[in-house]
């Protein structure tokens, strides 16, 4: 009789522990992140990003394709969720050429935005990972400058 009562409690508590693992990665990380781009900007589009742990010299990535305007500045704001260890890198491009990045390799330094005055109109593409392949969940909100 115990077995059958201890089975349901154990489901129960790993399914209460399991949900809060990731409840920040969900809507709540982004309004947060969406309240950080500032009344100059008007939020347009978010991109939710979740992946999980991979190999560090090759790590997962994650892309959307996006249509910038020229003579608009943009503004891309990075937020990652607390509870889970990997940073987001956010690299913008332009074909094959790479426009911005939230990472500057060089002084291994992340920075929480880009700002990004398009020049020309086009397609763009968003790529997005996680530095050393950890696992993470993260938001990138884009937004316009008003």
């Amino acid at each position: 009789m115990k077995k059958f009562f201890i089975i349901p409690v154990l489901l129960v508590a790993f399914l209460v522990f399991s949900s809060n693992v990731y409840s920040q990665c969900n809507d709540q990380l982004q309004t947060s992140c969406s309240g950080g781009i500032g009344s100059d900007y008007k939020y347009l589009k978010n991109f939710p990003v979740k992946l999980a742990k991979s190999s560090k010299d090759a790590p997962v990535s994650q892309k959307y394709q996006i249509t910038l305007s020229g003579g608009t500045t943009y503004k891309l704001s990075a937020c990652n969720a607390a509870e889970l260890e990997g940073k987001v890198i956010v690299s913008l491009y332009s074909g094959f050429a790479l426009v911005a990045s939230t990472y500057v390799q060089d002084s291994k330094k992340h920075y929480p935005y880009i700002e990004f005055p398009c020049k020309m109109s086009g397609s763009y593409s968003l790529t997005f990972y996680f530095e050393d392949g950890k696992e993470g969940c993260a938001v990138c909100i884009l937004s316009q400058k008003n």
